[in-house]
Protein backbone atom coordinates (compact mmCIF):
# COMPACT_ATOMS: atom_id res chain seq x y z
CA UNK A 1 0.00 0.00 0.00
CA UNK A 2 1.49 3.07 -1.13
CA UNK A 3 4.88 2.14 -1.49
CA UNK A 4 5.57 4.79 -3.46
CA UNK A 5 6.00 7.12 -0.62
CA UNK A 6 7.60 4.39 2.14
CA UNK A 7 4.47 4.41 3.54
CA UNK A 8 4.27 1.69 6.54
CA UNK A 9 1.01 0.71 7.74
CA UNK A 10 0.40 0.27 11.20
CA UNK A 11 -0.94 -2.81 12.76
CA UNK A 12 -2.78 -2.47 16.38
CA UNK A 13 -2.44 -4.57 19.06
CA UNK A 14 -4.51 -4.08 21.93
CA UNK A 15 -3.01 -5.95 24.25
CA UNK A 16 0.34 -5.05 23.94
CA UNK A 17 -0.62 -1.32 23.88
CA UNK A 18 -2.43 -1.88 27.04
CA UNK A 19 0.54 -3.56 28.36
CA UNK A 20 3.08 -0.60 26.44
CA UNK A 21 0.75 2.30 28.44
CA UNK A 22 1.35 0.73 31.83
CA UNK A 23 4.99 0.50 30.91
CA UNK A 24 4.93 4.47 29.87
CA UNK A 25 3.48 5.66 32.85
CA UNK A 26 6.13 4.07 35.06
CA UNK A 27 8.59 5.59 32.67
CA UNK A 28 6.91 8.80 32.97
CA UNK A 29 6.64 8.26 37.17
CA UNK A 30 10.40 7.41 37.52
CA UNK A 31 11.42 9.98 35.12
CA UNK A 32 9.88 13.57 35.92
CA UNK A 33 8.66 14.90 39.87
CA UNK A 34 4.76 14.94 38.16
CA UNK A 35 2.93 15.58 35.23
CA UNK A 36 0.72 19.26 35.96
CA UNK A 37 -2.56 19.98 33.37
CA UNK A 38 -3.64 23.39 33.30
CA UNK A 39 -6.88 24.29 34.11
CA UNK A 40 -9.62 23.45 32.03
CA UNK A 41 -7.38 20.55 29.97
CA UNK A 42 -8.34 17.56 31.89
CA UNK A 43 -12.35 18.56 30.60
CA UNK A 44 -11.02 19.55 26.96
CA UNK A 45 -9.77 16.13 26.60
CA UNK A 46 -12.29 14.36 28.06
CA UNK A 47 -15.12 15.75 26.44
CA UNK A 48 -12.78 15.72 23.07
CA UNK A 49 -12.37 11.78 23.45
CA UNK A 50 -16.41 11.59 24.45
CA UNK A 51 -17.15 12.21 20.39
CA UNK A 52 -17.85 10.26 17.52
CA UNK A 53 -16.35 12.36 14.88
CA UNK A 54 -12.87 12.48 13.84
CA UNK A 55 -10.76 13.77 16.41
CA UNK A 56 -7.11 15.44 15.62
CA UNK A 57 -4.83 15.95 18.56
CA UNK A 58 -2.14 18.56 17.46
CA UNK A 59 0.75 18.47 19.73
CA UNK A 60 3.47 20.91 19.88
CA UNK A 61 6.84 19.39 19.37
CA UNK A 62 9.58 20.09 21.49
CA UNK A 63 11.50 17.13 23.20
CA UNK A 64 12.04 13.11 23.07
CA UNK A 65 9.04 12.93 25.33
CA UNK A 66 5.97 14.18 23.23
CA UNK A 67 4.78 10.69 21.53
CA UNK A 68 4.98 8.97 25.03
CA UNK A 69 3.17 11.93 27.00
CA UNK A 70 0.48 11.58 24.18
CA UNK A 71 0.52 8.17 24.35
CA UNK A 72 -0.15 8.63 28.09
CA UNK A 73 -2.59 11.65 27.35
CA UNK A 74 -4.60 8.91 24.89
CA UNK A 75 -4.86 6.10 27.29
CA UNK A 76 -5.43 8.31 30.63
CA UNK A 77 -8.45 10.40 28.94
CA UNK A 78 -9.80 8.52 25.95
CA UNK A 79 -8.50 4.82 26.48
CA UNK A 80 -11.72 3.51 24.29
CA UNK A 81 -10.58 5.20 21.17
CA UNK A 82 -9.04 4.54 18.23
CA UNK A 83 -6.15 6.06 17.65
CA UNK A 84 -3.02 6.20 15.58
CA UNK A 85 -0.24 8.72 14.78
CA UNK A 86 2.53 9.20 12.02
CA UNK A 87 6.34 8.26 12.60
CA UNK A 88 9.46 8.45 10.27
CA UNK A 89 9.47 5.77 8.35
CA UNK A 90 13.16 4.92 8.61
CA UNK A 91 12.52 4.92 12.46
CA UNK A 92 9.88 2.90 12.28
CA UNK A 93 11.68 0.23 10.41
CA UNK A 94 13.99 0.29 13.05
CA UNK A 95 11.63 0.32 15.89
CA UNK A 96 9.10 -2.04 14.50
CA UNK A 97 6.99 -2.98 17.35
CA UNK A 98 5.67 0.99 17.43
CA UNK A 99 3.38 -0.40 14.30
CA UNK A 100 1.04 -2.18 17.12
CA UNK A 101 0.85 0.67 19.16
CA UNK A 102 -0.93 2.07 15.64
CA UNK A 103 1.67 4.32 14.75
CA UNK A 104 2.13 3.74 10.83
CA UNK A 105 5.41 5.24 9.14
CA UNK A 106 5.89 8.06 6.44
CA UNK A 107 8.84 9.82 4.37
CA UNK A 108 8.81 13.02 5.33
CA UNK A 109 11.22 13.93 2.54
CA UNK A 110 8.97 11.56 -0.15
CA UNK A 111 6.98 14.41 -1.64
CA UNK A 112 4.51 11.85 -2.29
CA UNK A 113 3.90 11.30 1.57
CA UNK A 114 1.40 13.80 2.24
CA UNK A 115 -0.95 12.06 -0.16
CA UNK A 116 -0.30 8.91 1.01
CA UNK A 117 -1.36 10.06 4.53
CA UNK A 118 -4.02 11.92 3.94
CA UNK A 119 -5.20 8.59 1.78
CA UNK A 120 -4.39 6.14 5.33
CA UNK A 121 -6.13 8.64 7.64
CA UNK A 122 -9.21 9.04 5.60
CA UNK A 123 -9.34 5.53 5.50
CA UNK A 124 -9.24 5.10 8.92
CA UNK A 125 -11.37 7.22 9.86
CA UNK A 126 -13.93 5.93 8.12
CA UNK A 127 -13.46 2.36 9.28
CA UNK A 128 -13.05 3.11 12.99
CA UNK A 129 -15.49 3.59 15.27
CA UNK A 130 -14.65 7.03 17.24
CA UNK A 131 -11.17 7.74 15.69
CA UNK A 132 -8.41 9.68 16.28
CA UNK A 133 -5.02 10.95 15.07
CA UNK A 134 -2.30 12.14 17.14
CA UNK A 135 0.12 14.51 15.12
CA UNK A 136 2.88 17.03 15.58
CA UNK A 137 2.15 19.35 12.48
CA UNK A 138 5.84 20.92 13.22
CA UNK A 139 7.10 17.90 11.86
CA UNK A 140 10.65 18.38 13.88
CA UNK A 141 11.52 19.26 17.09
CA UNK A 142 11.39 23.13 17.53
CA UNK A 143 12.59 25.54 20.34
CA UNK A 144 9.67 26.36 22.39
CA UNK A 145 10.35 29.70 22.06
CA UNK A 146 10.22 30.11 18.57
CA UNK A 147 7.63 30.95 16.30
CA UNK A 148 5.29 28.55 15.61
CA UNK A 149 5.43 27.22 12.06
CA UNK A 150 3.42 23.98 11.19
CA UNK A 151 3.47 21.77 8.05
CA UNK A 152 0.11 21.30 6.17
CA UNK A 153 -0.76 17.51 6.76
CA UNK A 154 -3.32 18.20 9.44
CA UNK A 155 -4.98 21.24 7.39
CA UNK A 156 -5.75 18.70 4.60
CA UNK A 157 -6.66 16.16 6.78
CA UNK A 158 -9.76 18.18 8.52
CA UNK A 159 -10.78 20.28 5.55
CA UNK A 160 -11.48 16.61 4.17
CA UNK A 161 -12.92 14.79 7.43
CA UNK A 162 -16.51 15.06 8.10
CA UNK A 163 -17.16 17.96 11.34
CA UNK A 164 -13.61 16.48 12.54
CA UNK A 165 -12.91 17.81 16.19
CA UNK A 166 -9.56 19.37 16.76
CA UNK A 167 -7.49 19.83 19.87
CA UNK A 168 -4.29 22.03 20.62
CA UNK A 169 -2.34 20.17 22.98
CA UNK A 170 0.84 22.68 24.52
CA UNK A 171 3.75 20.11 26.37
CA UNK A 172 6.34 22.28 28.16
CA UNK A 173 8.96 20.50 30.73
CA UNK A 174 10.43 22.53 33.33
CA UNK A 175 12.36 22.35 36.83
CA UNK A 176 10.00 24.10 39.53
CA UNK A 177 11.87 23.08 43.22
CA UNK A 178 12.29 19.30 42.56
CA UNK A 179 15.51 17.82 41.51
CA UNK A 180 13.71 16.10 38.90
CA UNK A 181 11.99 18.03 36.11
CA UNK A 182 8.09 18.42 35.29
CA UNK A 183 5.47 17.71 32.65
CA UNK A 184 3.14 20.59 31.86
CA UNK A 185 0.49 20.63 29.64
CA UNK A 186 -2.70 22.84 28.34
CA UNK A 187 -5.41 21.44 25.96
CA UNK A 188 -7.82 24.08 23.83
CA UNK A 189 -10.42 22.66 21.19
CA UNK A 190 -9.29 24.91 17.72
CA UNK A 191 -12.56 26.58 15.86
CA UNK A 192 -13.34 25.35 13.05
CA UNK A 193 -13.01 27.85 10.44
CA UNK A 194 -15.58 29.27 8.11
CA UNK A 195 -14.94 26.91 5.75
CA UNK A 196 -14.34 23.82 6.54
CA UNK A 197 -13.44 22.55 3.41
CA UNK A 198 -10.62 24.81 3.45
CA UNK A 199 -6.85 23.40 3.75
CA UNK A 200 -5.59 27.21 3.78
CA UNK A 201 -8.45 28.22 6.80
CA UNK A 202 -7.49 25.43 8.81
CA UNK A 203 -4.31 25.72 8.59
CA UNK A 204 -4.74 29.35 9.69
CA UNK A 205 -6.98 28.32 12.78
CA UNK A 206 -4.32 25.52 14.06
CA UNK A 207 -1.48 27.69 13.55
CA UNK A 208 -3.41 30.21 15.85
CA UNK A 209 -4.73 27.89 18.50
CA UNK A 210 -1.59 26.00 19.07
CA UNK A 211 0.16 29.45 19.15
CA UNK A 212 -2.12 31.00 21.59
CA UNK A 213 -2.00 27.35 23.92
CA UNK A 214 1.28 27.32 23.68
CA UNK A 215 1.99 31.05 24.78
CA UNK A 216 -0.44 30.76 27.85
CA UNK A 217 1.19 27.75 28.82
CA UNK A 218 4.63 29.15 29.10
CA UNK A 219 3.26 32.19 31.01
CA UNK A 220 1.57 29.58 33.22
CA UNK A 221 4.76 27.74 33.65
CA UNK A 222 6.59 30.99 34.20
CA UNK A 223 4.37 31.75 36.76
CA UNK A 224 5.58 29.09 39.13
CA UNK A 225 1.77 28.76 40.61
CA UNK A 226 0.67 24.96 41.19
CA UNK A 227 -3.13 26.56 41.62
CA UNK A 228 -3.34 26.94 38.35
CA UNK A 229 -2.50 23.27 37.34
CA UNK A 230 -4.06 19.89 38.61
CA UNK A 231 -1.74 17.35 39.74
CA UNK A 232 -1.50 13.53 37.56
CA UNK A 233 0.86 11.72 39.59
CA UNK A 234 3.79 12.77 41.80
CA UNK A 235 3.20 14.81 45.17
CA UNK A 236 3.96 18.45 46.69
CA UNK A 237 8.05 18.11 46.04
CA UNK A 238 10.53 16.92 48.62
CA UNK A 239 14.15 19.17 47.58
CA UNK A 240 16.22 16.46 49.69
CA UNK A 241 15.72 14.02 52.16
CA UNK A 242 18.27 14.91 54.68
CA UNK A 243 17.27 18.75 54.38
CA UNK A 244 13.08 17.83 53.84
CA UNK A 245 13.30 16.08 57.38
CA UNK A 246 15.82 18.96 58.75
CA UNK A 247 12.55 21.62 57.80
CA UNK A 248 10.24 18.91 59.42
CA UNK A 249 12.27 19.19 62.98
CA UNK A 250 12.10 22.92 62.47
CA UNK A 251 8.06 22.63 62.14
CA UNK A 252 8.41 24.29 58.59
CA UNK A 253 8.27 21.84 55.17
CA UNK A 254 9.66 21.93 51.89
CA UNK A 255 6.83 21.28 49.65
CA UNK A 256 6.43 23.54 46.46
CA UNK A 257 2.76 24.24 47.36
CA UNK A 258 3.36 25.57 50.72
CA UNK A 259 6.51 27.65 49.73
CA UNK A 260 4.79 29.31 46.65
CA UNK A 261 2.30 30.18 48.32
CA UNK A 262 3.38 31.43 50.96
CA UNK A 263 2.50 29.13 54.09
CA UNK A 264 5.59 28.02 55.11
CA UNK A 265 8.36 30.76 55.98
CA UNK A 266 10.97 28.64 56.54
CA UNK A 267 10.91 27.21 53.11
CA UNK A 268 10.04 30.36 51.44
CA UNK A 269 13.38 32.18 52.68
CA UNK A 270 15.17 28.91 51.58
CA UNK A 271 13.70 29.03 48.57
CA UNK A 272 14.82 32.81 47.86
CA UNK A 273 18.41 32.22 49.15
Amino acid sequence: MNTDADLIPGSFNPRFAAVFGWYTRRLLRSSFHALRLSRGTPECLASAGGTSSPLLLLLTHSSWWDPLVGLWLSRRFMPARSSIAPMDSAMLRKFGFFKRLGLFGINPDNPDSLQAMQRYVLDHFQRSPSPSLWITPQGNFADPRAPLVIRPGAAAIAARSHAPTLVAVAIEYGFWLDQRPEVFIRAQHVAPPSRTDSTPRWHAAIAQTMQRTRDALAAEVSSRNPDIFSLEGGRAAAINPIYDLWLRLKGSTSDIETRQSGRGDAGTRSANT
